[in-house]
């Protein structure tokens, strides 16, 4: 699923006598640019039918930037703020055949308004980018784009880390292999997800740090202190039993949650109850 936002430009005097063409080639040149850097995405997604999550297949299947011409004024839009159908048109859509693989992770279109303003829409791959992450995509696109080059000394741009390994201290180079880490009681790796073995590891190592911080407040791990870390490993089967606690185990009818929402739902839950104790 792609998520979309639409940026506008009002006319400016120093775009003015700029054709659609030269906007154009300076967007296309600089998302050429970028994705040599974003490299991932000018991939695609794919299944990995052992687990059914998602790949990233780095095959250089590229992004979809598109141009468009409309006689309509930005000031006759109105208040920009507030949805209107009509922005349906200044984004690009492809069109789903029912394989997602084949879906490009980012699509962009230029649209030139009668009034000489600008909109550039994007559609970003929210299994590739976080907000953040799409900041700073975005942030370099703007840069490697800029028509008035000058501007870009002015831009701190950041550089995509795409390996996790650099998190990781007291690696070589920065870089280590991760290994599954075993059960109780078994030398056999468990199957997970990478990221929350990598994630593992960074507490582990905060943990075998001289000192914590949280929220700009420093924790001494010496025993001296009332903070306490604990990580839990809920399983589908107790996400599934929370559930049937909810619901009943009736019929769910219209009404859906997600595991996150049960999750977050639950934690908050238990806050709320600590704090009455306490209080």
């Amino acid at each position: 699923m792609l998520m979309y936002v639409v940026f506008f430009y009002k006319p400016c005097f120093a775009y003015q006598n700029l054709a659609l063409g030269s906007i154009f080639n300076s967007l296309k040149s600089g998302l050429e640019e970028t994705l040599s850097i974003w490299y991932p995405a000018a991939g695609r997604l794919s299944l990995n039918q052992a687990d059914g999550k998602l790949n990233l297949w780095c095959n250089n299947g590229g992004a979809v930037l598109a141009e468009a011409v409309t006689t309509a004024k930005i000031i006759q839009l109105g208040d920009l703020s507030q949805y209107k159908e009509f922005f349906e048109r200044l984004a690009y859509k492809p069109v789903f055949h029912g394989n997602f693989s084949q879906m490009p992770l980012i699509v962009a279109q230029v649209t030139r308004f009668g009034c000489g303003g600008y909109s550039i829409s994007i559609g970003a791959s929210h299994s590739l980018f976080d907000g953040p992450a799409t900041y700073d995509f975005l942030r370099a696109w703007a840069s490697n784009s800029a028509i008035l080059k000058e501007k870009r000394s002015t831009l701190q741009i950041y550089k995509p880390v795409h390996e996790r390994g650099p998190l990781l201290v007291g690696t070589q180079h920065g870089q280590q292999q991760l290994t599954k880490l075993p059960e109780s009681g078994s030398s056999a790796p468990t199957r997970g997800a990478a990221a929350i073995d990598h994630l593992h590891q960074l507490i582990k190592q905060a943990l075998a740090g001289p000192d914590m911080k949280f929220g700009g407040s420093n924790f001494s791990n010496t025993g001296n202190s009332n903070l306490v870390l604990k990580t839990f490993h809920l399983s589908g089967a107790m996400i599934e039993s929370l559930k049937i606690k909810v619901f009943g185990g009736e019929s769910r009818g219209s009404f859906s949650c997600s595991s996150f929402e049960l999750i977050a739902a639950h934690l908050w839950k238990v806050k709320q109850c600590l704090i009455s104790v306490f209080n």
